[in-house]
C-alpha cells in the first residue's frame, strides 16, 4: 500500500475508487505497448483528461517515466529523497530546459501518480490525493517556469 493512503495527509477523492488493474506493474514495465493500453484506459475509466506532454519540441515518454520512477520506489518517494533531477537525466533534455524537474514531477502527478497506486501499489478503494503536491512555500516551485506543450491523444 501506497505511504500516502496510510497517512493523515491525504484526502479521500469523494464518490471515485481505483479500478482494478489490467495487467500487472512487471507486465507494464515490460512491455510500453501494455504501459500504452492500460494507462489510456485507466484514464478513461477515471474520466481523467489525458494528453502527452511535449518537452523541449519532444513528447514525454511516460512509459520510461513511470518506470525510472517507480525503480526508485515511486512518487512519495522520488518527491522525499529529492530524485526528480536524477530521473531527469534519463531524458537528456537540452541544457535550455531549466524547469524540466519541476515539469516531470508535475505531469508524473497528473497523468500517473493514480496510475502508480494502482499498477505499483496494487491500491484498491477509494481514490487517495496527497494534501500538498506542489509546496507553495518553497520558491523553486514557480509554475511560471514550466513551459509546456500537449500534443493530442493518439488511438
Amino acid at each position: 500500500m501506497s505511504p500516502v493512503a496510510r497517512t493523515k495527509s491525504s484526502n479521500v477523492v469523494e464518490g471515485k475508487s481505483y479500478p482494478a488493474p489490467l495487467a500487472s506493474h512487471e507486465d507494464v514495465v515490460k512491455d510500453p505497448t501494455v504501459f500504452w493500453d492500460t494507462l489510456r484506459r485507466f484514464h478513461f475509466m477515471m474520466t481523467t483528461k489525458f494528453m502527452i506532454p511535449v518537452i523541449g519540441g519532444k513528447e514525454l515518454d511516460l512509459h520510461i517515466l513511470y518506470v525510472e520512477v517507480t525503480k526508485r520506489g515511486g512518487y512519495e518517494k522520488v518527491v522525499a529523497e529529492k530524485k526528480w533531477r536524477e530521473v531527469g537525466n534519463i531524458f537528456r533534455f537540452s541544457a535550455t530546459t531549466t524547469s524540466a524537474s519541476f515539469v516531470l514531477r508535475k505531469h508524473y502527478f497528473s497523468l500517473l501518480y493514480h496510475y502508480e497506486q494502482v499498477y505499483f501499489f496494487k491500491l484498491q478503494g477509494p481514490v487517495f490525493t496527497p494534501t500538498v503536491s506542489f509546496p507553495a512555500s518553497n520558491p523553486s516551485w514557480r509554475p511560471e517556469l514550466a513551459l509546456v506543450e500537449y500534443s493530442p491523444q493518439k488511438n
